[in-house]
This record gives structure tokens, C-alpha cells and sequence, in this order.
């Protein structure tokens, strides 16, 4: 009977704590945007996540390669990454089109080449060409059998308001 009551008490007190901190909620609220670059680069990790998972089932690495390989891979991705987010930046409807513009991204996509020279090399360090070739696959598939999912989960999502009830 007492630790009913006890239990009881909790309950209340948790019920009334959360309707008087409630009032607080206008003054902590995240600035617009906030939450979605939160949810942006919550599923940028559970897709990196899953990429490694991936690409350590293609691999099938020693626990001396895997060692090695993963922090030398993550550098490698975060190299790409800044690349490509240059790219999307000398690609925007604020750069002006033009001769620079052209320039900068033969020069993004000599980075990319030169990044993925050096990186193979020190790939090659430690682990044969087989493994080597099989990790530029398995992204290649990785990121192919990405986009198609994330086009068949549009069109699904373009299906399903476009029919939907209109009123």
C-alpha cells in the first residue's frame, strides 16, 4: 500500500512538473531551422553508418586492415565531402555563369581525381588491389542503390499526396 501511494505521488509530481515547465517552452525554443539541420545530419549519419556496414561486409577486412583502413577512409570521405561541397557552392544560383565558374569546377573535379590517386595509394599500403578495387565498387553500388531508393521513396511520397483527397 505505501509504495502504491508513493508510485501515485511520482506520477502526480512528474504530471504537474511537465505542466509548469510547459510554460518555459516559448522561451527554449530552437531557432527556425534548427530541427531540420538536426534530423539533415542525424540521417547523414545513419546513412554513413550503414555505407561502412556495407563496406566492411564487401571487404571482408582483417582486423589488421580494418584497423588501419577506417580512419584512413574517413579522412578520405571528409576530403570528398569538402570537395563536393565546393562544388555545390561554385554550382548555385548565386555564383555568377562564366569563364571562373567553368574554371573552378575543372579544377573540383581535378581535386576529386587527385584525392582518390592519393588515397589509393595509401589503401594500397596495407591491403591488396582486389580489396582496393572492391572498395571503389562496393561505394559505387552503395550510392547507386542509395539514389534509387531515395527516388522510389519520392515518387511513392509524390504518388501518395497527388492521389490522395483534395479539397
Amino acid at each position: 500500500m505505501n509504495k502504491t501511494i508513493r508510485h501515485i505521488l511520482i506520477v502526480l509530481l512528474l504530471l504537474i512538473g511537465s505542466k509548469s515547465f510547459g510554460q518555459l517552452r516559448p522561451i527554449l525554443r530552437r531557432p527556425p531551422g534548427l530541427q531540420q539541420r538536426i534530423n539533415r545530419e542525424a540521417a547523414v549519419q545513419r546513412v554513413e553508418r550503414v555505407k561502412e556496414r556495407y563496406i566492411s561486409q564487401r571487404l571482408i577486412l582483417s582486423s589488421d586492415e580494418a584497423v588501419k583502413f577506417w580512419p584512413i577512409y574517413r579522412q578520405y570521405q571528409a576530403e570528398i565531402a569538402a570537395i563536393r561541397i565546393k562544388k555545390r557552392a561554385n554550382n548555385s544560383a548565386a555564383q555568377p555563369d562564366g569563364a571562373e565558374q567553368v574554371q573552378n569546377e575543372l579544377n573540383y573535379e581535378a581535386d576529386l581525381v587527385n584525392i582518390r590517386k592519393k588515397y589509393t595509394n595509401e589503401f594500397l599500403r596495407f591491403m591488396p588491389a582486389q580489396k582496393v578495387s572492391e572498395l571503389f565498387k562496393a561505394e559505387r553500388e552503395f550510392n547507386d542503390e542509395l539514389i534509387r531508393t531515395l527516388k522510389e521513396r519520392s515518387e511513392s511520397n509524390n504518388t501518395a499526396t497527388s492521389t490522395g483527397p483534395t479539397s
